[in-house]
Parts: structure tokens; C-alpha cells; sequence
């Protein structure tokens, strides 16, 4: 077999992975099938080409070559127009969803390094494709594909088309210091926040920017998959710790709140009240009109980095923005509304709400209103976060990481309504003036309503 030959079957075999799954690509982004690129026909092609130079029939054999090579170049036009519509971030979320045979990904990445000129996108897809190819999942964690360097370094070189040996220019030499000094100081943070909190990805990514076309020479790539391979095996390792520890602390929250539940309703069977039964909440349609969130703005799956949804950021006051917002866009429904029972608008999702949550925001603002009133206005606030907040979180939770903010509000809604049954228990507690112990009913129906919703979201944290 030629050379030529050898490397047209090559490049063929390459695109035989590469085109079915760009195609699913676009199909998805386009929600239609794209136009047939018919590759078997090359195929076929290729198989007379081998035929005929067995036989030497090279006259013939010519032609047919320039027919593949015609071939293989249209299809290699057609992936360049198609990559213009595959972002980083759909290549991604495609493979994490729909995991690639080994033998695909080193065709893209074979792909993507031989492509003259580059995109502006290939660097981060091949940043993706390189740390994804060279790691691996092995008893629970994030290990290197390869644990001998020099193996890696040898899978690596035998990636490109032709070896390179072009030089590094000095000053890409001094960007790559700069990367493994990054990669050394990876070890050092031992919690989540902290590594995240260092914003490494965002310098790291700035540096692989200003290498420019220096970011495909091997010798760049070798420090670039070391620093990858480091950060996320570190990333993860610290993440999973982060989400158990939070999942402990917020399913500990629920069963401290049963307990409290259990003293609110003791200790109101003992006062010299009325015990009024909780009144029917009405029957919540299955969807409920939109409604402009208030707080924050609506989650989307956008394009970004993965990074950008778990940097911590001093975050209590911002949820807190989002708890005050839901109360007042409570209240204004209210106020809209005509009287009897209500059914609040909300994100995909629709809560039913009691008559004595309509007096309570009929008493007045929350600096104004009884402290009872008060807090079954904040309670109500709490119910329907944790109820919008729960439908996004099962929304997102098949995307990478895009489920985590939605698990953070929902850890915090938790923390803040055990926190909210122990102003209730207190209030009980004390007694307090007629104005006051008039909304101890509504009370204990509203410390009920907290603690099921908590019930409902319990899963999410086991």
C-alpha cells in the first residue's frame, strides 16, 4: 500500500467519526436534519483506489485519488461551515451527555490540530477535548489516562499529522513558566472556595489566550494538559467534598427542624388560644402564568464556562436580595388579586396559598405588620422559593454543574426557614400581647407548611 493511500484512509476514517457526530451536533442546534454529506461514496471510492494500485492499473488509480482527495477536501469544507455553528459549549455539553468512544476523540483532536488557519473557537474545544481524552473516571475519581509522562508525551506527538519542529519564541516560553507555576500552586488550596475563589481557570485561560497560534505546538500543549489534568482532578475532588459537606449540614438543618416542629405544636397545645384547624388551600393548576423573577435574574444554560456558576462570591446578601424580592412580588400579587383564595404565578411552577397568608400581607409591610404576620410573610417567601428553586434544580441537573447555584439557594432556603421555625417557636414561647397571640393559629400552620416543602426537597440532599 502507498504512503498516499495509507494516509487517505487515514483522514477518511478520521471524518467517518467526526461527520455522524457533527451532524447530531447541528440537528440539535437546529432542531432539523443538515443536508447529507454522503461519505460512503468516498468510502467506496477509497475501496477501488486499494484495488487498483494492487493491480497497477496507476493510470486509473490517479484518477480515482483525485476523486477521494476532491471528496475528502468537500468534506472538510462542509465540517469548516459546520464548526462555525458548534460552539465550545455545545461541543461539550454534546460528549459529557453522549461519551465518546476513545477512538472519536482522537480524531477530533486530530482534527482540530491539523486545521490551517484556525478558529477562534478551536482553542477552547481543543482545551476540552485534550483534558477530557487524557483523563479518565477510575474507582470514583478523576485519574490521568496515561500515569507514565513519557507514554503521554508520546500519545500526544502521535496526535499530529506531521512531527513539529518549529521552536518556541521566547516570550511564549515565559507565558508556559507562568502556566506551571499556576499548576504547582493547584495543591495548595484544601477548600472549594478558596480554589475557586483564586480564579486559576480565568488565569489560566488568559495565558493559553495571549500564546495565540503557540497554543497548538506540542511543546505548549504538554504544559497545557499538565496544568488541565492537575486543576480538575483537584476541582473535583474538592467540589464532591464541598457538595457532601453541604448535603450533611442542610439534611442535619431538616431533622433539627422536625424537632422544633414537634416543640411549635407542644407548646401551642398548652397556651390558652383557640386552636383554629388550617384552613383548605385551594387546588393549584398544573402550570401557573409566568411571572417576572424577582432578586435575580432567570438562570439560563448559556454560553459560558462551567466555572462561572460556582465562583463562591460573598453570596448571603445576594440571596437574601432574592428572598426580599419573592416577598414583595407576593405582596403585589396580593394586592392585584381579587379576594378569596389565590394561586401565586411562578418559574414553572404554580403554589397555592392560604387565606391566612392573604391577612398576613394584608397586615402591612414587614417593618410595619406584627411580628406573627411578619413572620408568616417571610415563611411564605421561603415556601415559594424552595418550591421555584426545586423545579430549576431538576431542570439543570443533567448539565454540568449548572445545577449547583440552584443547590447552593436551595441549602440556603433550608437554613434560613429552620432559622425562621425557631423566630416561631419563640414567639410561641413568650406569649405576648392579643395582637400578637391572635396569629399564634396561623403560626403553627405556617411552621407545618415550611417544614413539608423542607419534607419534599429532602431528596435532593441524601
Amino acid at each position: 500500500m502507498s504512503e498516499t493511500l495509507r494516509q487517505l484512509e487515514t483522514r477518511f476514517e478520521d471524518l467517518s467519526h467526526i461527520i455522524p457526530l457533527t451532524e447530531k451536533m447541528l440537528t440539535r442546534l437546529m432542531c432539523s436534519s443538515p443536508p447529507p454529506t454522503r461519505p460512503e461514496t468516498i468510502g467506496n471510492l477509497l475501496r477501488s483506489l486499494k484495488q487498483l494500485e494492487q493491480r497497477g492499473e496507476r493510470e486509473v488509480a490517479e484518477q480515482v485519488r483525485q476523486q477521494v482527495e476532491a471528496g475528502i477536501r468537500s468534506l472538510l469544507d462542509w465540517l469548516a461551515v459546520a464548526d462555525l455553528g458548534i460552539s465550545p459549549y455545545l461541543l461539550r455539553t454534546h460528549l459529557e451527555q453522549n461519551p465518546p468512544e476513545a477512538e472519536t476523540q482522537k480524531a477530533l483532536l486530530r482534527y482540530l490540530l491539523s486545521k490551517s488557519p484556525h478558529a477562534e473557537s478551536d482553542r477552547d474545544k481543543l482545551d476540552y477535548l485534550l483534558s477530557s481524552y487524557f483523563s479518565l473516571m477510575k474507582g470514583g475519581e478523576l485519574a490521568a489516562r496515561f500515569t507514565d509522562p513519557a507514554e503521554q508525551q508520546r500519545e500526544l506527538l502521535g496526535l499530529y499529522p506531521k512531527p513539529v519542529t518549529s521552536a518556541l519564541d521566547p516570550a511564549v516560553e515565559t507565558m508556559l513558566h507562568d502556566l506551571e507555576s499556576l499548576t504547582a500552586r493547584v495543591g495548595d488550596f484544601q477548600e472549594f472556595e478558596q480554589l475557586v475563589g483564586a480564579r486559576m481557570v480565568e488565569r489560566a485561560r488568559a495565558l493559553k489566550s495571549n500564546l495565540g497560534d503557540a497554543f497548538y505546538h506540542p511543546g505548549a500543549l504538554t504544559v497545557i494538559l499538565r496544568f488541565n489534568l492537575t486543576f480538575r482532578r483537584h476541582f473535583e475532588r474538592l467540589f464532591q467534598r464541598q457538595i457532601e459537606q453541604s448535603k450533611a449540614q442542610t439534611t442535619a438543618l431538616i431533622a433539627a427542624s422536625r424537632q422544633i416542629y414537634a416543640a411549635i405544636e407542644s407548646i401551642f397545645a398548652s397556651l390558652p388560644v383557640l386552636s383554629e384547624p388550617p384552613r383548605t388551600a385551594p387546588t393549584a393548576p398544573s402550570l401557573a402564568a409566568p411571572d417576572e423573577r424577582v432578586g435575580r435574574p432567570p438562570t439560563t444554560l448559556h454560553e459560558r464556562l462551567p466555572i462561572d456558576s460556582l465562583v463562591q462570591r460573598p453570596q448571603d446578601p445576594q440571596k437574601e436580595t432574592e428572598l426580599r424580592g419573592i416577598i414583595r412580588r407576593i405582596a403585589r400579587h396580593f394586592q392585584a388579586v381579587a379576594p378569596g383564595w389565590a394561586v401565586l404565578p411562578s418559574r414553572n411552577t404554580s403554589v397555592a396559598l392560604y387565606d391566612w397568608e392573604r391577612e398576613a400581607f394584608g397586615a402591612g409591610t414587614e417593618e410595619e405588620a406584627p411580628l406573627g404576620a411578619r413572620a408568616v410573610q417571610v415563611s411564605v417567601g421561603l415556601v415559594v422559593w424552595m418550591e421555584e428553586e426545586y423545579v430549576l434544580y431538576q431542570q439543570s441537573r443533567g448539565d454540568r454543574y449548572q445545577w449547583k447555584p440552584h443547590l447552593d439557594m436551595l441549602s440556603y432556603a433550608v437554613e434560613r426557614a429552620h432559622e425562621e421555625l425557631q423566630s416561631i417557636h419563640g414567639l410561641l414561647e413568650l406569649g405576648g400581647p392579643e395582637e400578637e397571640a391572635a396569629w399564634f393559629p396561623a403560626l403553627v400552620n405556617t411552621a407545618k407548611r415550611l417544614l413539608t416543602v423542607m419534607e419534599k426537597i429532602a431528596p435532593v440532599f441524601a
